[in-house]
């Protein structure tokens, strides 16, 4: 967390430092909100990793701690050939999720947008806490969810893509703002995620990001 203190304000000083509450993070409406209270490299930590030959990018905004299994799964889905971008919670005090979970309409960090503004297809990973379908699917590429949705439902994962409490449609929604201004937003459950075994899950987003390439050559 980033305070400013004098140098010499002593023991006391310190200690009230010390003791200052976290900002819950809805009060955030912009990442330099978020970033003028809590410190890159201490309670979160910036991933980019950009593919020149890949038009997408897999995008885990709400990583690390704050929605649990998202950056691994992301990982998984961008492979090796895809971009990827992981904004993760590194506290140590259980309070990330209320830190740090800045709100993908307001999730504007300099360089996941970079990355995702010269791809034309994003795809943004997140995690829901309440009884449901295996996947939500949000978002304004509605050809793309309809895909991905009969592609969990052939390897029997339960989904959405309209009708639940994020559909992602916002285009300043992260998830829509890359080249075309239409992406793919993941809501995975609870269940889903704390499975551990995410290649079913995995292996048909990918086939459906396959195919999308091949039908683009």
């Amino acid at each position: 967390m980033r305070w400013l203190f004098e140098p010499d304000c002593g023991a006391a000083g310190l200690w009230t430092i010390l003791m200052r509450k976290p900002v819950p993070s809805d009060e955030f409406r912009c990442y330099e909100d978020l970033a003028q209270r809590y410190s890159e490299g201490v309670d979160y930590a910036v991933h980019v990793r950009p593919r020149e030959r890949s038009s997408v990018a897999v995008l885990a905004p709400h990583g690390g701690r704050i929605e649990g299994g998202t950056s691994e799964i992301a990982r998984l889905i961008a492979g090796e050939e895809h971009g990827l971008y992981l904004f993760e919670g590194l506290r140590a005090t259980g309070d990330n999720f209320d830190c740090l979970h800045l709100a993908s309409h307001w999730f504007d960090e300099p360089r996941g947008l970079e990355l995702i503004s010269g791809c034309d297809t994003v795809i943004a990973v997140h995690g829901y806490a309440a009884p449901g379908p295996d996947v939500l699917l949000g978002g304004l590429n509605e050809r793309l969810k309809w895909r991905m949705a009969q592609a969990l439902a052939a390897v029997g994962l339960s989904c959405l893509t309209d009708g639940h409490r994020f559909p992602g449609r916002d285009p300043r929604n992260v998830c829509n703002r890359g080249r075309t201004g239409e992406g793919v937003q993941l809501e995975l459950s609870d269940g889903l995620r704390e499975a551990g075994d995410w290649s079913g899950f995995v292996g048909a987003i990918r086939a459906v990001l396959g195919n999308l390439i091949d039908s683009a050559l």
